[in-house]
């Protein structure tokens, strides 16, 4: 009896079919969605981390007697916490200083430094000579290697020798170069090795150059005098799994009380547990904010489900009326709807693990691994939201089993003006908790908070926030429906127009009828447009960012000396500009500030300033750093606009604050930071040669110039162009581009689906008021008019409507959910982007293809004969 019941109403059931096949298979995507974009996050995230970040050091002073035995405890204590982790584990010791030749007696000598490196020969690539060998502590000459670098400060080179004396116990040592290496990664400038091994000389109170690299067995018998020594240890996260992040950033914060215990001298610094519990909040943040679409579309889906049960139900009701008047009870009648329900819903349960995937593949728009739960995960949601819609399209017909055919009857009329929920007034209350769940967001910028636990968790109101927002404003507008159909009801009645007339008078008396429509297809355009200013947003977002953080098309970082590079990169393929620029740390106001110094003159056509971040604009900028005066003149950031001193390594200059910017280009977020004329600073007696060099290049298309500049060690190329590239494959950060594009073709479906059974139930109802109008002699234009009139009133109001309720959530939520890839405010800040040309193509489409929807059923209308129609009584 349920199938043959089932099979009764084919429209419907195929409508209510492929309503909870379209939202078990899109929400499976989306979880699966969500799981593949945090693990590829993490991971990447992971991979991609500086060695700096991933390693732990331990360090102490250690002599000869006792270093076996603190090398000892710091690798099992390490081994002990990393647990199953593996990890690379190392060492190096510097040696106390020594006077370089002919420096012995000289007030503030020129120094060196024996050291040795762990696996140095591994992780560094030997341009000429040999490693060094080991040498007892009788050996009269000691060989040792050195840097690229130190040995273009020092002048050596493979073969030569020098005498160095220890400033402590003044004893003379003979060394021996035997090779001449550069750094890999690991002992590289992004690794973990010392400023004195990357730079080859550090200038402080005294200048320092090497260091002169030994064997470790050399260092221990001859420079192990109570020197500093540091263990360094890099996990490999490869296999680290993401629920995992917190507990062994705890365990690698362990490390420090119990390497204490027994070594109470030994320090220990590590930036890993501060990334990993900064990623696991990122990965939560990134899921929490992909339940922004979720929830969406699972408002959506249930009001287009519980939509189609209402029609379901509504067109049985005299069946059910007259099951009831001939001994049918409620459980019996229940157990029917609810029978029905699943029979629907159950082959969506299964099909839908399988469906997610191929969708994923459709609708994903970023380059995300997809690495899915498992089938039983997957089976599970499935099998919960079946059974959720299961209870929706059940809901109404059990709900209707309590009246008898004569309440039917009775009840039937013209209907309320409005819906019970609007009667009960749930849209303002809906409106009041969709305010404060969009003021919770915006205060604290994410829909993750702390837990009473002192942990994270996601608050279900502030992620709730979007999607109520989207339904009470859709309900609110409900309440213009019936005003506004009275309205244009008056004013084509004063007509002569048969279509206009009759059109406006049928959407006028029954409200209610085209309600439900009317919200679906606000909400499904809100969405749509919402996803669209999203999307937009985020993609400028990270455009903003990338030049931001670049400060020019293309910056390029160079060793001290080269000033005599201008030349060079001005003839680079498409560079239209070049300036040197300084950039120093310098204290101001009892902090540290970066400072830069460049060619006022050039910096206006280079520096890549947004020009909201700065009241005065960078022409007028760049022109008052040009003006001479007793005082320095500066841009400075927004804090430090107050200060009128600057002090640059030990002499302290007055400046005069010509403009102030809320965050300075080349620098990073937060940073405060000073910018100056480069010619300025040196007539302020300040001696500053150029550290980078800002270019800019035509039309910033980088691509031909970072070819031409060819991979030198000495430079660090900064590129806009793959920067921006970086920060838009973020995954944690691109997530919610995918999930909102899913979201969106959903929505989209739900609509048209909706509003294709809603006319298509409607019409059919009403084909003896068709059929007897043709028999008066209707033509089919007339009866397209006629049919036109009504949709297009319910197709105008929710296409406005939509646009009006995306333009009014968007402006408050958008810049609050995009986010960088750590979770955190993005600089510069986030400026909503709408595009609206894009909004007027997606409008125009839904338009022509509803108006298609509603030519269709005209046709099927007129081409139906009256005699058929007024013989069935269906008039009655």
């Amino acid at each position: 009896m349920v199938i043959r019941r089932a099979l009764s109403e084919p429209l419907l059931l195929v409508a209510a079919l492929g309503s909870v096949l379209l939202a078990t298979t899109t929400l499976v995507a989306l979880m699966v969605y969500a799981v593949s974009v945090t693990e590829d996050g993490v991971r990447r995230a992971m991979e991609t981390a500086p060695l700096s970040t991933r390693a732990v050091t331990v360090t102490t002073s250690v002599t000869a007697r006792d270093f076996t035995r603190i090398d000892g405890l710091v690798r099992k204590q390490v081994a002990d916490h990393f647990g199953g982790v593996p990890a690379q584990m190392t060492s190096s010791t510097l040696s106390d200083s020594y006077a370089m030749p002919g420096q012995e007696k000289a007030e503030r000598p020129e120094l060196t430094r024996f050291a040795t490196y762990e696996g140095l020969d591994q992780n560094a690539t030997l341009l000429s000579g040999k490693w060094p060998a080991d040498g007892g502590a009788s050996t009269r000459i000691v060989q040792a290697s050195i840097s690229e670098a130190a040995a273009r400060a020092m002048s050596l080179s493979a073969g030569d020798r020098l005498s160095v004396v220890g400033r402590l116990d003044g004893r003379r040592v003979t060394v021996q170069i035997t090779g001449v290496f550069r750094p890999g990664d690991l002992y590289g400038s992004s690794g973990i090795g010392d400023e004195l091994l990357v730079s080859g000389v550090q200038n402080a109170d005294y200048t320092t150059y090497g260091p002169l690299v030994v064997s470790a067995g050399t260092f221990l018998d001859r420079f192990t005098t109570s020197v500093s020594a540091s263990w360094h240890a890099v996990p490999d996260l490869g296999g680290l799994p993401r629920e995992q992040l917190a507990s062994f950033a705890g365990s690698v914060a362990a490390i420090e009380p119990a390497v204490r215990t027994d070594c109470p001298d030994c320090t220990f610094s590590s930036l890993l547990p501060g990334m990993l519990t900064q990623l696991d909040r990122a990965a939560l943040v990134a899921r929490s904010t992909m339940l922004v679409p979720v929830l969406q579309l699972l408002v959506l889906a249930a009001y287009a489900l519980t939509l189609t049960a209402r029609l379901l139900s509504d067109h049985r009701t005299m069946e059910v009326a007259l099951l009831r008047s001939r001994g049918g009870g409620s459980v019996r009648l229940a157990v029917l709807a609810g029978g029905e329900a699943l029979l629907v819903a159950l082959p969506c349960a299964v099909a839908a693990p399988f469906l997610a995937p191929v969708l994923l593949q459709l609708t994903s728009a970023t380059d995300v691994r997809l690495s899915p739960p498992s089938t039983a995960a997957m089976l599970a949601v499935s099998a919960a939201v079946a059974l959720a819609c299961a209870v929706l399209l059940a809901l109404p017909a059990i709900r209707s089993t309590r009246r008898t055919y004569i309440e039917e009857r009775g009840s039937r009329g013209r209907g309320a003006r409005q819906g019970i929920l609007q009667r009960a007034g749930a849209d303002v209350v809906l409106l009041v908790l969709a305010a404060l769940a969009i003021w919770q967001m915006r205060h604290y910028g994410a829909p993750v908070t702390s837990t009473a636990g002192g942990g994270l968790g996601i608050d279900p109101l502030i992620v709730a926030g979007p999607a109520l927002a989207l339904l009470c404003g859709g309900m609110l507008g409900l309440r213009l429906l019936g005003p506004i159909s009275a309205l244009v009801e008056r004013l084509t009645a004063r007509g002569t127009g048969l279509a206009s007339a009759l059109g406006s008078r049928q959407v006028s008396r029954r409200p209610t009828r085209y309600s439900g429509p009317t919200l679906l297809l606000t909400m499904a355009v809100a969405i749509g447009v919402l996803s669209l200013a999203t999307g937009s947003t985020w993609r400028a977002s990270q455009d903003d960012q990338a030049r931001h953080l670049a400060g020019a098309d293309l910056r390029v970082a160079v060793p001290p000396g080269g000033d005599g590079r201008e030349s060079t990169y001005k003839t680079l393929p498409g560079v239209t500009a070049v300036t040197g620029v300084h950039r120093s740390v310098a204290s101001m106001g009892g902090g540290d500030v970066t400072l830069l110094g460049a060619d006022a003159a050039k910096l206006g056509t280079i520096m890549l300033l947004r020009p909201d971040l700065s009241a005065t604009p960078l022409a007028a900028l760049t022109s008052r750093l040009a003006q001479p005066g007793t005082a320095l003149p500066v841009v400075v950031t927004s804090g430090l606009a107050q200060l009128r001193t600057i002090t640059i390594g030990s002499q302290a200059v007055p400046v005069h604050v010509v403009g102030t910017t809320a965050s300075m280009p080349g620098t990073a977020a937060g940073t405060p930071a000073v910018l100056a004329d480069l010619s300025a600073l040196r007539a302020a007696k300040v001696p500053r040669e150029a550290t980078e060099w800002w270019i800019s290049v035509k039309d910033h298309d980088t691509s031909r110039a970072v070819a031409a500049l060819g991979t030198n060690p000495e430079e660090t190329v900064t590129d806009l162009a793959a920067l921006d590239r970086q920060l838009g494959g973020d995954p944690l950060a691109a997530g919610l581009q995918g999930a909102l594009t899913l979201g969106f073709a959903a929505a989209l479906a739900f609509a048209l689906l909706g509003f294709l059974v809603n006319a298509a139930v409607s019409a059919r109802e009403r084909r003896a008021e068709f059929a007897l109008l043709r028999a008066l002699g209707v033509t089919f234009k007339q009866m397209i008019a006629l049919l036109a009139v009504e949709q297009s009133f319910v197709i105008a109001l929710s296409l406005a409507g939509g646009v009006l309720l995306a333009g009014i959530v968007a402006a408050v939520v958008v810049p609050a959910i995009v986010l960088t890839g750590q979770a955190t405010a993005v600089t510069p800040p986030v400026l909503l982007d709408v595009p609206w040309p894009t909004v007027a193509a997606l409008i125009l489409i839904i338009m022509v293809s509803l108006l298609v929807v509603v030519g269709g059923l005209a046709r099927s209308l007129h081409r139906r004969g009256p005699g058929g129609v007024l013989r069935s009584g269906e008039d009655r």
